[in-house]
């Protein structure tokens, strides 16, 4: 079984996006669930644009589509996670429209330097959140 968790940044970008007016943004969800449902850890790795790689981790920029908007996956979302190479694990790291008044061009390596280090940080905390890929991402409880 494959654990999709977030870091806080994540979720705060998320939870920014769809504050946005008129709900520009409010298929994000459904686009970064859709890109991973039904996926084997491999299809995962595999097949996307490749930012990072190290001894224990991929990081991986995933272009996604607005289909609310109808923009394409060049005018989308752009979803920026890395995958473990040792247990089944996608670590959500970051979101953003390529289109739209919250919208960046690309993401720079001192800021995906930053999330890392987060995610190293929130992993000894025991403070990352698991996600329900088959549900729009709810959060999954943690069990005591």
């Amino acid at each position: 079984m494959i654990h999709f968790v977030s870091i806080s940044s994540f979720r705060r970008r998320l939870d920014s996006l769809l504050k946005v007016k008129r709900g520009v943004y409010a298929g994000a969800p459904g686009a970064i669930c859709d890109s991973f449902k039904d996926a084997s850890i491999e299809e995962i790795r595999q097949n996307r644009d490749m930012v990072l790689l190290n001894d224990d981790s991929i990081v991986i920029k995933l272009r996604m589509p607005d289909k609310k908007q109808r923009l394409s996956k060049a005018d989308g979302y752009r979803l920026i996670y890395m995958v473990m190479k040792r247990v089944p694990m996608v670590v959500q790291l970051d979101v953003y429209p390529k289109r739209g008044p919250s919208q960046q061009l690309d993401i720079d390596k001192s800021e995906l330097n930053r999330l890392i280090a987060e995610f190293k940080s929130e992993m000894l905390a025991d403070t990352l959140v698991e996600h329900d890929i088959n549900n729009n991402l709810k959060v999954i409880p943690k069990s005591e």
